[in-house]
């Protein structure tokens, strides 16, 4: 009886089991999704269709386009499906269709039409990354691709031209950097190794090329991670390759865009790639030397925060980094070669954003600069002014000559036959005058006055002559202001800014 209690316990404990209300007698199979997320022991996560096969991105889809066709389709397929269902992990709004060239339909992802590999012979294979250094599985972690396409630069005038990777004019498949999405990065090629040069403390340029950082995960696999770091600009985050800080350029308007190689010359702002060279150590030599703030006199002028003086002369070294930070609405800033108001002649080599009117422009001076450019209005011809350009261990000598008992005229140094200039000279700096003004003794003073009196002696050697050398060495003291003039005749004389 005992036992007949105990086996009929269990018979009802089993049918009161068996009702439960999970329980489904004809359970549907799983379901799996068109694009699924898988985990590679290698690669980690990595797309494949629903079967389990990868699914790849080709680097010459730069600009979101398909360029597999033909028989690279016989090798590479298109991947494409109607009703997309996700795995968890992915986003719907990463993926869209495209139309070939062909004709066919593709699925896109991030903007990179996907792909699978004919010799993916089983699912869960990856026998394509790297293959032609063009093909990379597809991932939706990568913070940085490779991609490879024709540079079309545009330069400061909007003219376009193809360049080749020496950045010269030419028709060439070129391998460079760019986002996960495919916008390009560049570098500044003035910066140095870990130092952006470019930028200004208030980031009043960063619009035209904003600083690029983002959190390195996943690179394409022809991508060394070690080459890549981070420095800090004035409190934000910068990334870098090889030294290189990297930028984006604003005027590139869709992804595949490299407008920037051109910008405002071909070279100043260069793509990255495998073959990019490590960027140079910064041995001071092309450190920032001045912030110079420029302002307007209507359109009679420019003005300059160290001076007084309208349209003052400025005085630049070889391998020097200038910045101008320019407010003068209406009248753009042009750095030119000639003295002549409209874009023409403007000089380019080592200048960012050259012509602005509102904004910073960037000048590091070249080696092979002339020895004279000058700086003008796009407008207006009043609003000039002589930069002279010299080398570091220079020192300007100028010949002083004399228009009757009106002027000193001035040559030498890049520039002849200039009256009365006005110069800018730098502390520690030594200048010569060789004179030759009969009757007209030429002296360096603190006052604008005719006589002798106030005459500065400090640093200077021959001070007053009429006929020999004058040798200004100028003190770290000396004021901001100084004067030449004739001893006897108030006509002929000039003002020298002292900077430092």
């Amino acid at each position: 009886m005992k036992n007949l209690f105990i086996l009929l316990f269990a018979t009802i404990f089993v049918s009161s089991c068996s009702s439960d209300d999970n329980y489904d007698p004809n359970p549907e199979p799983d379901v799996e999704n068109s694009v699924r997320l898988r985990t590679d022991a290698t690669f980690g996560d990595v797309l494949t269709n629903t079967d389990g096969f990868t699914l790849y991105f080709f680097a010459p889809d730069a600009k979101g386009d398909a360029n597999c066709l033909g028989g690279c389709a016989d090798v590479w397929p298109e991947f494409f499906v109607e009703e997309l269902t996700l795995d968890t992990g992915l986003d719907q709004s990463d993926f869209a269709t495209i139309t070939r060239t062909d004709g066919q339909t593709q699925t896109t992802y991030k903007g990179w039409p996907l792909y699978t590999f004919a010799n993916d012979a089983q699912a869960g294979e990856i026998n394509g990354d790297g293959a032609g250094g063009t093909w990379f599985v597809a991932k939706p972690d990568y913070s940085l691709m490779l991609v490879r396409s024709q540079l079309v630069g545009r330069d400061s005038n909007g003219n376009e031209t193809n360049l080749n990777s020496a950045f010269e004019p030419g028709d060439e498949d070129t391998f460079y950097i760019t986002d996960d999405r495919g916008n390009t990065l560049y570098h500044f090629s003035n910066d140095k190794n870990g130092k952006n040069n470019f930028t200004a403390q208030d980031f009043s340029n960063d619009g035209v090329w904003p600083i690029f950082h983002t959190e390195i995960q996943k690179i394409a696999s022809a991508l060394n991670a070690d080459d890549f770091a981070i420095i800090d600009v004035f409190g934000q985050s910068q990334l870098t390759y090889k030294g290189w800080p990297l930028y984006t350029f604003s005027g590139d308007s869709n992804r595949g865009d490299n407008y920037g190689v051109g910008f405002p010359t071909a070279g100043i702002w260069p793509i990255l790639n495998l073959d990019t060279e490590e960027a140079p150590e910064d041995d001071g030599g092309s450190q920032q030397a001045r912030v110079f703030e420029v302002t307007n006199v209507g359109a009679s002028a420019y003005k300059f925060d160290f001076t007084g003086v309208d349209n003052a002369e400025l005085e630049l070294t070889r391998g020097k980094t200038y910045e101008f930070k320019v407010n003068s609405p209406g009248h753009p800033f042009l750095i030119k070669s000639v003295n002549s108001t409209g874009t023409d002649n403007t000089f380019n080599d080592g200048v960012t954003n050259n012509g602005t009117a509102d904004g910073t422009i960037l000048f590091t001076v070249p080696d092979n600069a002339p020895d004279i450019l000058y700086y003008i209005c796009e407008f207006h011809g009043s609003m000039a002014g002589r930069i002279r350009i010299v080398d570091e261990d220079e020192t300007p000598s100028f010949q002083v000559t004399n228009s009757g008992a009106t002027a000193y005229v001035f040559s030498g140094d890049g520039f002849s036959d200039a009256d009365n200039t006005n110069f800018t000279f730098k502390r520690g700096k030594t200048y010569t005058f060789s004179v030759a003004t009969p009757g007209h003794p030429f002296i360096i003073k603190s006052v604008q006055g005719t006589g002798t009196g106030n005459a500065f002696n400090d640093g200077v050697t021959n001070n007053g002559a009429a006929s020999g050398t004058i040798t200004f060495q100028i003190p770290q003291n000396a004021p901001d202001t100084l004067f030449y003039i004739c001893e006897f005749h108030g006509s002929m004389t000039g003002t020298i800014s002292i900077i430092d």
